[in-house]
């Protein structure tokens, strides 16, 4: 697509709507810079726009970072198109050399003015704009009002794009503008050793934030990630705290009491992760002593998972405080009253393999798939930890039969490593008995008979299921180049016949594409069809037009 005729694949109803964004001055700026052409346009908001082009005009990349999903192109999009044309290639020439020449840099003008027109450009600013206002008080604050100062600032990024008490997806990471602020500040006090100051940040954040989750749309996850991190930075803190601090005591209660006050009632990660942070705390008995106490493992045994969880996270907490200050021999024996909690298992069964207690750890394995039966996870964890025993054990019967029943569970892996377990002749029977074995489980069997190249199978798959002719064509070629024709045939009509707009038009077309390269014979017939059957559907036209189909 070139931006000289970029209209003609663009959807009428866009193409008009971008027209319009560019007439009536919705673009706010164009320039050339890192090698692509930079615009900002006013929308809803003011979204940002880059278009690559090639000296020739052809439109090689362009992104806008709005919302739009309905098609490849945007309304922004189009708005840019129509200016980048208006000026012609000559002038666009000029205007990139011209881009491309020094430009004075902003640090270099502020640098020229003097102190009271800076200080009247940052009132006016400040004025103006309240985030702005309300970041520069938090960063130059006396230590009585930087707690005030900070939540200020987190809420007034959350006001700027509150709508009706509620924060949409498509302005959360707006929203968390103010609280990534105060988390670079708290790195700064944690270097300049400013613990107190840089723990007390942290849980501001993760107040602020924990409060907004009730009220926002957070499924891209910008919250939590900001809560994580606050709670890092928290962390961070702490082991910076050294052993002989006074602080110790108080870091510690207040860490304990933000982690306890009920915000994460229902994100029980985040309390556990909280706790954590208290483990290099526990040197002081005092502070060990009250931990173990809100752990109090010895009252806690239920059979509902998600409380499961829960607790196996508190053993791991106490497991690390006992090793920290116990010593490994002490910890190693709170872990073995504790294989209930699977990672510990794990961590026996390691253990026990590695001092060669192959019989150990086999035995460990099979009560833990025992106990745990309910949980297909954790009994394949502990089967692939059973095998490897075997392996190291030498027990090469146990560990065909184990391999085999691996690989019929999906592992990939496991046929390897079972194919290596026998030899040429025995392997000719035995593959043909996995073939009937796996045949009902698509994944596993398309697998194997793309690795052995068993094309015969692998045609009657994809003859079963034409989707995957996609995927496996190129391993049906060039013996089955008609057969591999007829099914991409099949598909596309399949795919043809449920689209409904741009974007699967779209699909279908770059899958004509897959098939003319793959088997150009076949794409004639069937675009034929498509262009019969379609013809009224412009959209559909259009999209086929650019693949030089129509």
């Amino acid at each position: 697509m070139n931006i000289q005729n970029f209209e003609q694949f663009i959807d009428s109803k866009i193409l008009q709507r971008g027209k319009d964004y560019y007439t009536f001055g919705h673009i706010i700026s164009l320039e050339y810079e890192n090698d692509k052409w930079v615009a900002e346009v006013d929308g809803s908001e003011e979204y940002s726009i880059s278009i690559s082009l090639s000296g020739e005009g052809e439109i090689l990349n362009t992104y806008c970072d709005c919302p739009y999903d309905f098609g490849i192109y945007c309304k922004h999009q189009v708005a840019v198109f129509f200016a980048l044309k208006s000026k012609g290639m000559q002038l666009l020439h000029e205007a990139k050399t011209q881009s491309s020449n020094k430009k004075e840099k902003l640090e270099d003008i502020l640098a020229n003015l003097d102190k009271q027109t800076l200080v009247s450009l940052l009132i006016g600013y400040a004025n103006t704009y309240k985030p702005i206002k309300n970041e520069l008080k938090f960063r130059f604050a006396s230590k009585a009002d930087a707690i005030k100062s900070a939540r200020d600032v987190i809420r007034s990024s959350i006001n700027s794009v509150k709508h009706r008490g509620f924060v949409e997806y498509s302005n959360v990471s707006t929203a968390t503008d103010g609280a990534d602020t105060v988390l670079r500040t708290i790195d700064d006090k944690i270097k300049s050793g400013d613990l107190l100051a840089a723990i007390s940040l942290g849980i501001v954040v993760a107040e602020e934030m924990m409060e907004l989750l009730d009220y926002c749309d957070d499924s891209n996850g910008y919250v939590g990630e900001t809560i994580s991190n606050a709670i890092s930075s928290i962390n961070e803190a702490v082991l910076a705290i050294p052993d002989t601090s006074s602080d110790s005591k108080k870091v510690f209660d207040t860490i304990l009491a933000h982690a306890l006050s009920g915000i994460y009632n229902g994100w029980t990660d985040w309390e556990i992760d909280l706790l954590a942070t208290l483990i290099p705390l526990c040197g002081n008995k005092e502070n060990r002593l009250q931990l173990e106490h809100h752990l109090d493992l010895n009252n806690q045994t239920t059979s509902d998972f998600s409380y499961d969880w829960e607790l196996q996270q508190k053993q791991k907490i106490q497991l690390e405080i006992i090793a920290r200050f116990d010593g490994e021999a002490t910890a190693q024996q709170f872990l073995n009253r504790h294989l209930e909690n699977d990672d510990f298992r794990r961590m026996a069964i390691k253990c026990a393999i590695e001092g060669r207690d192959y019989d150990r750890a086999i035995e460990l394995c099979i009560e833990g798939e025992s106990t745990n039966s309910q949980y297909a996870g954790i009994v394949k964890d502990m089967r692939k930890l059973r095998y490897t025993a075997y392996e190291a054990a030498g027990k090469k019967d146990e560990q065909k039969a184990l391999a085999l029943l691996l690989l019929q569970d999906g592992e990939f892996d496991y046929y390897l490593k079972y194919k290596k377990l026998h030899s040429k002749e025995e392997w000719i029977a035995v593959l043909y008995d996995i073939l009937e074995k796996t045949e009902g489980s698509r994944g596993i069997y398309v697998k194997i008979i793309v690795h052995e190249k068993h094309k015969p199978r692998l045609l009657a798959y994809c003859e079963s299921f034409p989707y995957a002719i996609v995927e496996y064509h190129k391993h049906l070629l060039p013996e089955y180049k008609q057969e591999v024709g007829l099914i991409f045939s099949d598909h596309i009509r399949q795919l043809a016949s449920r689209a409904d707009n741009r974007g699967r038009y779209h699909e279908v077309c770059q899958l004509i594409k897959t098939c003319d390269s793959a088997c150009p014979d076949a794409t004639s017939n069937i675009c034929a069809e498509i262009i019969s059957e379609y013809a009224r559907r412009p959209a559909f036209m259009d999209e086929m037009r650019k693949i030089n189909k129509l």
